[in-house]
């Protein structure tokens, strides 16, 4: 990529720096455990314009931070979201797989998330279940102190973002 002070290049398109964003994708997740809290806050401290995380729906309704459908990966203990309550999959350490020193981290919860975003950053979270999510994704982002103008959901299913 060729780039001056004032614009960047990719093939043919050319756009002022100004629009180029930095988005952090689930967090700092090269350098904390991914979509965790802290991967989230090393995020912000290095400057990323805005974060993007996967959220899904938990058995009792709640709306948990997490890639995959279920948390063997992160966790090393396979419990399935959708059959699991969030204080389930909160009692899981999804840290020590990423480096001893993030032991202890748990999945985190959307309102968490959403309560430490700071003035003028962006989130982009992308719902991985269906239409189930949309009332509790509604009463999370109308409840947050962070503009929904800040706010960009994005997901596979038609169904879900209509």
């Amino acid at each position: 990529m060729k780039h001056t002070t004032s614009s960047a290049r990719i093939g043919t398109v050319s756009a002022p720096l100004s629009s180029v964003r930095i988005v952090a994708h689930r967090g700092a997740s090269a350098d904390a455990p991914e979509n965790t809290l802290p991967a989230f806050a090393l995020a912000w401290e290095q400057q990323a314009d805005a974060i993007e995380m996967d959220v899904h729906l938990t058995r009792d309704g709640r709306v948990v931070v997490l890639h995959d459908h279920d948390t063997l990966r992160v966790t090393g203990r396979k419990l399935l979201v959708a059959q699991s309550t969030l204080a389930e999959l909160q009692a899981l350490d999804a840290g020590s797989w990423k480096d001893p020193r993030w032991a202890g981290t748990r999945l985190p919860e959307l309102g968490e998330v959403l309560a430490g975003v700071p003035a003028g950053k962006r989130l982009v979270i992308e719902l991985k279940d269906g239409p189930e999510m949309a009332v509790p994704m509604r009463d999370l982002l109308l409840a947050a102190r962070t503009p929904l103008s800040s706010v960009d959901l994005i997901g596979f299913g038609y169904d879900t973002m209509a």
